[in-house]
């Protein structure tokens, strides 16, 4: 039996102390770069900032950090807050966030590229305003006290370099008129979005029952029959082989 309470009680612990603690810092570094957005637009009211939107996608809901809206682009903004060595290259899968010193016995832990999560983000902004994706950048703001140990693209960031990308795009591929319809389309959208609770529902819902997210129909569980994986479960879009989508089942 108290082998059973320990368990829960340290559950406990996480829900309560830990995942507050692990939203605020969060929402902390998303508020970071909403104030370099707000100047930016008090100096050139050309760009039009929009924080925290969820937006409807195939499979449910996405939720965006900052969407930028300006005659020079639609810049799609995620944020990560991170402290010490990051390693990671535009290719690859995982990226590796290695902590120093005795506090922490140089840790690691590995994330997701975050340039590959915010392109599902960059193409519900296109499907949602029907813009052509040359129009849209995809940009990733480290926040925090993190240092690069690997060449990065350049459209991953540190925040002091934000607004200077965003002002070295200066090619017009939007008139005014389009960069009001589309911030108005969009203030409109948000006035009645799925909300914050709404969005961790529509990802518990497609953990245990996925949606496809290109056709979006739900997804049959499958066994692999050959290759590496085979006698593994999966799950397949029902339209296969038209639509040949796969998520892990793990």
């Amino acid at each position: 039996m108290i082998e059973l309470v320990i368990p829960f009680i340290f559950i406990c612990i996480f829900i309560i102390f830990l995942l507050p603690l692990l939203f605020f810092r969060r929402k902390y570094g998303e508020a970071k770069v909403a104030n370099k957005l707000e100047v930016l637009q008090r100096e050139n009211n050309e760009y039009n900032p929009f924080n925290n939107v969820i937006l409807k996608t195939p499979d449910g809901t996405t939720q965006i950090d900052h969407i930028l809206i300006s005659p020079y682009g639609i810049f799609v903004i995620e944020t990560k807050e991170y402290k010490g060595w990051i390693f990671g290259g535009e290719n690859q899968k995982t990226w590796t966030q290695s902590l120093i010193g005795p506090r922490y016995s140089s840790t690691k832990y590995q994330f997701y590229n975050p340039i590959r999560q915010n392109f599902k983000h960059v193409k519900a902004v296109q499907s949602f305003f029907g813009v052509n994706a040359k129009n849209i950048f995809n940009v990733v703001v480290f926040v925090g006290n993190s240092t690069f140990k690997t060449a990065m693209p350049e459209n991953v960031l540190v925040l002091r370099e934000l607004l200077a990308y965003i002002r070295c795009q200066t090619r017009i591929l939007f008139t005014s008129e389009t960069v009001e319809k589309l911030s108005q389309k969009l203030s409109n959208y948000i006035e009645h979005a799925p909300s914050e609770e709404d969005h961790f529902k529509n990802i518990e819902n497609n953990r245990i029952h996925p949606i496809c997210p290109s056709c979006g129909k739900q997804m049959v569980l499958r066994t692999a029959r050959k290759g590496d994986t085979v006698g593994s479960k999966f799950w397949g879009c029902p339209n296969f082989p038209e639509c040949r989508v796969t998520k892990n089942a793990s």
